[in-house]
């Protein structure tokens, strides 16, 4: 077997390995562990050239991990904020596509929905108009809502202040009033607002309680809104009188536990063409939650994957300046070549030693680039509602990359270092 010949030098120079056969699994071992420690020794020698080199690789990584962390983060904020309102439910929505002999949605249709569609445990009649509410010198314009008494048990909402309405309120049609959370700051700014009144289209209500706002106001606006009592809302604020019986503005399903929210989306849409003798295009329109989770994660992912896409360009750049430096470093160790040449190296051993010098420089490169990435997604889950969420699989994909780069983007140099002569390589300046 062949001695290994080493070339010991000062710091700062390079220090060289002659080949030797290879003969087991342990030399092969021991023989990339040398290689590995005299690569990250080269490149310690040269730090400022190759920190300077792994910049680009370090904000291309870490702007993947962060915009990847920050689409995962979405999807389940999106999710967890529909799931606030019930995933077992299904909203109908007065009007749709057609335009002629259209029929409204009424309180009976809602009647109807509950009693004959044996999946629904619950069905909730929504009344919508607009208002002007009034306090002293400040006032609002609101969305208006008339709501029963079953709404509280059919979607969550949280109160900041006071509560929801009483049933006694509801059939008495009692002057009260729920405000949102930015309508009750518009109009008593730091004031308490519960026990106080205001002008609801110039009539006087009672504020018995105020919601915290919701991400989404789908369906009833709890934010820049106001609920009132549904029979309150048909006779004084919303019209509602139509041939077919009192017009409401939408209706909200709550799906028994056991039931499939496709099947009751299925069931309430052929009762309604029934009633509304409805033979092409529905006068209503009706969808579940789910299909808008899966709308808002599909938009989440698409602008994931282009936000991705264009922080991906760093990592060409990256690339790009990795070639260029080992090209250099090819250029100026061009003696170092042709003595390990000289000494015996193959082409082969050359190449390989060329190649884990840009990998390695790539994959610190990528671990900084992934601390980069993941404190900066913690740092923004501290302050904002929407929590950035770093997957093991989002942190592999990027290590991945950064070894993928550095092996795409130093095999040419190693190449042009593996083939020089290794005369010409010692003869040179």
């Amino acid at each position: 077997m062949r001695s290994v010949n080493k070339l010991d030098v000062k710091l700062g120079r390079p220090v060289v390995a002659q080949d030797r056969p290879l003969l087991s699994g342990m030399s092969l071992t021991m023989a990339w562990v040398e290689n590995v420690r005299l690569a990250a020794r080269t490149l310690w020698a040269n730090r400022l050239r190759s920190l300077l080199t792994m910049l680009g690789l370090i904000i291309g990584i870490g702007s993947v991990i962060l915009v990847i962390a920050l689409g995962v983060g979405a999807q389940q904020f999106v999710r967890a904020q529909f799931e606030g309102l019930g995933t077992n439910v299904v909203a109908i929505f007065d009007g749709g596509p057609r335009t002629r002999g259209q029929q409204p949605l009424t309180v009976a249709d809602v009647e109807a929905l509950r009693t004959q569609v044996s999946a629904v445990k619950q069905a909730v009649p929504l009344a919508y108009g607009n208002a002007r509410v009034v306090r002293g010198s400040h006032d609002a314009q609101t969305q208006l809502a008339g709501a029963p008494a079953s709404l509280i048990q059919t979607l969550k909402i949280t109160f900041l202040k006071g509560r929801y309405f009483t049933a006694q309120e509801i059939d008495g049609r009692a002057r009260v009033v729920i405000l949102g959370e930015g309508t009750s700051k518009k109009l008593f700014e730091f004031d308490d607002p519960i026990g106080q009144t205001v002008l609801v289209n110039d009539q006087v209500l009672t504020v018995v309680g105020v919601t915290k706002s919701s991400f989404f106001g789908t369906w009833v606006d709890l934010d820049r809104g106001i609920l009132v009592p549904l029979p309150l809302a048909l006779e004084n604020f919303v019209p509602s009188n139509s041939p077919l019986g009192q017009r409401i503005g939408a209706a909200i399903l709550e799906a028994k536990p056991e039931a499939n929210v496709d099947a009751v989306t299925f069931e309430a849409k052929n009762l309604l063409r029934q009633r509304h003798q409805v033979t092409d295009q529905e006068d209503f329109t009706l969808g579940n939650i789910q299909e808008q989770i899966d709308i808002f994660n599909n938009i989440a992912l698409g602008v994931t994957i282009v936000l991705g896409l264009t922080a991906a360009i760093s990592l060409v750049v990256s690339g790009i300046g990795i070639m260029n430096i080992m090209l250099v470093s090819v250029t100026e160790r061009t003696k170092e070549i042709g003595l390990r040449k000289a000494l015996g190296a193959s082409e082969g051993v050359i190449l390989t030693q060329f190649v884990i010098e840009a990998v390695l420089i790539s994959m610190v490169g990528g671990i900084i680039g992934v601390a980069l990435g993941g404190g900066l997604a913690l740092a923004i889950a501290q302050v904002a509602p929407l929590k950035p969420i770093v997957t093991l699989w989002s942190v592999l994909l990027a290590v991945g990359v950064a070894a993928g780069t550095g092996l795409f983007f130093g095999v040419f140099p190693a190449r042009q270092a593996a083939r020089l002569d290794p005369i010409v390589a010692l003869r040179s300046d």
